[in-house]
């Protein structure tokens, strides 16, 4: 068992200055510095590290909904593929509805206008903070394992490779929140060398790892003895149960469940009607 970390966050301003004409999409790929935002990350085929890299650059507002994109020359060479791999990639983002294809016209970020209530996906350590308290979390137990073997993720195949994490967290030295977290390996190898001795697992995950969409389920439920305990209230007391998961690009990143003591944790969300909450815009 881990020893209680603790953070302190605070964010950053920017003044308001005079505004930017609008950027050409090959522009509007371009890097701070001045270079071209072009990087794969290696894993898999060609075609499927162009569709992540694509996507991201949906996912991080530089090809925002309704502009259209380089078109597939410009996009070979920006990536340094071929034409065939690209027109792959823009064919299976366009199928699952990222991106637009209209003849003459381009390939455009999809702007379907669609009303739904979203809930926010937020690190439980800024909310603690920016509450005016202290943020502290305990890793409690973290497993690697395969999928079926000992536990189920409905939507992964059995024997996919599963990060399971627990862990709690505390505001001003009081339990808030416990955690019991799945990280699905074949989307993000790299969290198995996270030591987790610093940064919660919500926090890192936040930062690092793109999603397109996620769904909640939220109950009403009474703590176990068990929860009880961790949470430091009395059995049968009323507490909040989210259970997220969240996609990139159809494929499940993390499956969480989050039990928080009622009287101590509050939730939000706003009604939006743009499919920029699909792809987290």
């Amino acid at each position: 068992m881990q020893g209680l970390v603790r953070h302190s966050l605070t964010g950053q301003n920017c003044g308001d200055g005079p505004a930017s004409p609008p950027a050409s999409p090959v522009q509007a790929a371009i890097a701070p510095g001045g270079k071209p935002d072009s990087a794969l990350d290696g894993r898999g085929p060609l075609f499927d590290q162009i569709k992540r890299a694509v996507a991201g650059q949906i996912l991080r507002g530089r090809w925002q909904a309704g502009q259209r994109l380089p078109n597939e020359a410009e996009l070979s060479s920006l990536y340094g593929v071929s034409r065939q791999t690209v027109h792959k990639a823009i064919a299976l983002l366009a199928r699952e509805g990222f991106l637009i294809r209209r003849r003459r016209a381009g390939t455009f970020v999809a702007t379907g206008r669609r009303d739904r209530f979203a809930l926010p996906i937020e690190d439980i350590g800024d909310v603690v903070v920016r509450e005016g308290h202290v943020y502290e979390f305990r890793l409690r137990d973290r497993k690697t394992l395969r999928n079926g073997n000992g536990i189920r993720w409905p939507d992964l195949p059995d024997g996919t490779p599963i990060l399971a994490l627990e862990c709690l967290h505390f505001s001003d030295g009081t339990p808030i929140q416990h955690e019991r977290r799945l990280v699905n390996l074949d989307v993000v190898p790299e969290v198995v060398d996270e030591a987790f001795d610093v940064v919660a697992p919500s926090r890192w995950l936040v930062d690092r790892v793109p999603w397109s969409s996620a769904d909640h389920t939220v109950r009403a439920v009474n703590a176990t003895a068990e929860m009880a305990a961790l949470l430091g209230v009395e059995a049968g007391a009323a507490c909040l149960s989210i259970r997220r998961q969240t996609m990139h690009l159809s494929r499940p990143v993390t499956l969480v469940h989050f039990l928080s003591v009622g009287d101590r944790f509050s939730l939000s969300g706003s009604s939006i009607t743009d499919s920029a909450t699909e792809l987290n815009l």
